[in-house]
């Protein structure tokens, strides 16, 4: 039985324990609901205990006394504060109350008086245990009364706003014109005045800035390399061609660029960083040679730096004994390698300048060899000669006898042309030419540099048709010169009036001049032709003797006249008894006069 009573008093004690644990944590939250019931009633219209608005102690305040702490601890001392917005080295400074930047108090009194007491049980226990602690702090709200603080931010974009700079190349009359690109800035005014009125604390501050990014249309991802190749072609460069050199200048490489701006397609450039200010379009810059420009250029280049080969030529000595001078190797650029060439290394940096650049060149042989020269020599002899004369002049000799001795040794091979100017060369008084009459609207004129030199190419003439080469161009003079043969002259002057002739034999033919003071002869070497020539005698026709009105020509005296007419001639060429030219000459010639004669004056009575 003891037993027994024993075992169930244990039952018991053990029921009772469970039942405890059971009903305690129901009792503590039973407990908890009560304080919590009767702290919101206590506390309805104050804030926790422990709480604090922007550091200031506002624990278990009503909402009069929450305003007027507010008023005296937080928006008095806030208004004297200090506020410098700073960017870089720059700063702004005023106070808070000049921006008109104040606490929100009716915000902070509502936010203190409604912390803990909304949410679940759970929410408003969390919120108590924090006020409790202390750690329960409200922060507060700024407002902002006026347009001061807007007006103050716009004052620092003033003074900070930078428009983008757009890179530009362009070709001007100076040549290469830049602008280098530049980012621009702009404040974010926004941003900047959501930061002014976010402060959390009572004393001065310092506000960044917010500043943006601008980009122009054109950065430098669209511009830096198109500038460097620009920049290359236009650093002055030396051709080299041996030890002949050319150097040219930047202005003229200027005119051999093409410069594209072109809109640049997605994924061309650089993303724009996302916090930046992107243009509406980004473009970018091409540079390229043109082609055509830099073959005209290679082509001017070869002119200059060629040497070319000269050929072999016969001089003949004073008893009329001909013989050689030898033939001269040459150099000529290759103009399709340095082409090339250039296209690459006018783009590339240039290290120094002028730049140095060796064109590819290849030896030019001479047309006719001395050994060609050689071999025909023992064959040669003199097929044709013909002697001009004019009145002495020290002027018109200087210019015929340059003139003439231009062409002493000239070979014509078969096939090539004879021209008067291309084989004469520049008509300057350094090569020592001067000024004498020359006929020029069929007027006499005295004022022209190589006067005379008509003479010059009337005499060759003359030699090469008796020998019967073909004549492809021959013009008459202005007006008939009596010591040439009429309506077989052969005027020359530059521009457009030109004498040619054309080697259509199978050998080679040259020219040797003798000159005199009054009188120019043109003997003509090479193998007989074996052609006959039949010139025939002159036809005139339509007379005009000079009108008195007609200015008289100062180069021939009063009372002297030539009459104008029209005379025509033919020349016969036969070989073999075949006519393989029949030439047709018209000339016609003005009527010239020095005037009329004075009338005597009547004897004296």
């Amino acid at each position: 039985m003891a037993v027994l009573a024993r075992s169930s008093e244990r039952t018991r004690t053990g029921r009772r324990g469970v039942w405890m644990l059971a009903v305690a944590p129901l009792a503590v939250i039973a407990l908890a609901a009560g304080l919590a019931f009767t702290a919101n009633a206590v506390y309805a219209d104050r804030a926790l205990p422990g709480m604090t608005v922007g550091g200031v102690d506002i624990g278990s305040l009503q909402a009069g006394q929450i305003r007027d702490r507010l008023a005296i601890e937080l928006a008095a001392p806030w208004a004297t504060s200090s506020v410098v917005l700073v960017d870089g080295a720059r700063t702004w400074r005023t106070t808070n109350a000049e921006l008109g930047i104040a606490p929100d108090i009716d915000a902070a009194t509502a936010g203190a008086l409604a912390y803990g007491k909304t949410g679940s049980l759970f929410d408003r226990l969390a919120a108590w245990i924090d006020a409790v602690r202390g750690q329960a702090n409200v922060p507060f709200a700024m407002h902002a009364k006026g347009d001061a603080v807007d007006r103050w931010v716009a004052t620092a974009a003033r003074d900070t706003d930078r428009a983008p700079v757009s890179g530009d190349l362009r070709l001007g009359t100076a040549g290469l014109e830049v602008t280098q690109p530049a980012l621009g800035r702009e404040v974010d005014r926004v941003g900047t005045v959501a930061a002014l009125l976010s402060a959390d604390s009572l004393g001065n501050r310092e506000v960044a800035l917010r500043v943006r990014t601008s980009y122009p249309a054109v950065d430098a991802s669209g511009f830096d390399e198109a500038y460097a190749r620009a920049s290359a072609v236009v650093t002055p460069v030396t051709v080299r061609v041996e030890d002949r050199t050319f150097t040219e200048n930047p202005t003229f490489l200027s005119t051999l660029l093409a410069i594209d701006r072109v809109a640049a397609k997605p994924g061309e450039l650089p993303a724009i960083p996302q916090d930046a200010i992107a243009p509406a379009v980004r473009y970018r810059y091409q540079v390229s040679l043109v082609n055509e420009r830099l073959a005209t250029w290679v082509a001017a280049l070869a002119v200059l730096l060629d040497h070319p080969g000269k050929s072999a030529k016969f001089t003949v000595n004073g008893d009329g004994v001909p013989s050689i001078i030898p033939s001269e190797s040459g150099v000529k650029v290759d103009q399709e390698k340095l082409r090339a060439l250039a296209l690459d290394e006018l783009v590339r940096p240039a290290g120094a300048s002028p730049r140095d650049l060796a064109a590819p060149a290849k030896v030019d042989m001479s047309a006719f060899t001395t050994e060609q020269a050689k071999a025909l020599l023992p064959k040669v002899v003199r097929t044709s000669t013909f002697t001009t004369y004019y009145p002495p002049s020290p002027e018109r000799h200087a210019n015929i006898s340059t003139g003439a001795s231009q062409f002493d040794g000239v070979v014509i091979m078969p096939g090539q042309t004879f021209s008067f100017w291309e084989l004469l060369g520049p008509v300057t008084v350094q090569r020592g030419y001067a000024f004498a009459g020359a006929i020029i609207n069929n007027r006499s004129e005295d004022n022209v540099i190589g006067g005379g030199l008509c003479q010059v190419s009337t005499t060759i003439f003359n030699a090469v048709a008796a020998q019967g080469y073909e004549i492809l161009e021959r013009h008459s003079h202005g007006y008939y010169i009596d010591r040439y043969p009429i309506g077989y002259d052969a005027a020359v002057f530059e521009p457009g009036v030109d004498f040619k002739w054309r080697n259509d034999t199978a050998n080679p033919v040259f020219l040797w001049s003798w000159s005199d003071w009054t009188s120019v002869t043109i003997d003509v070497w090479g193998i007989p032709t074996g052609r006959t020539t039949v010139l025939s005698a002159p036809l005139q026709k339509n007379f005009v003797h000079p009108p008195a009105d007609q200015p008289a020509d100062p180069h021939f005296p009063k009372g002297v006249s030539v009459d104008g007419r029209d005379v025509f001639r033919t020349r016969t060429v036969y070989e073999n008894g075949t006519v393989i030219h029949q030439d047709f000459f018209a000339s016609h010639y003005a009527p010239v006069w020095g005037g009329p004669l004075t009338p005597p004056e009547p004897p004296k009575p």
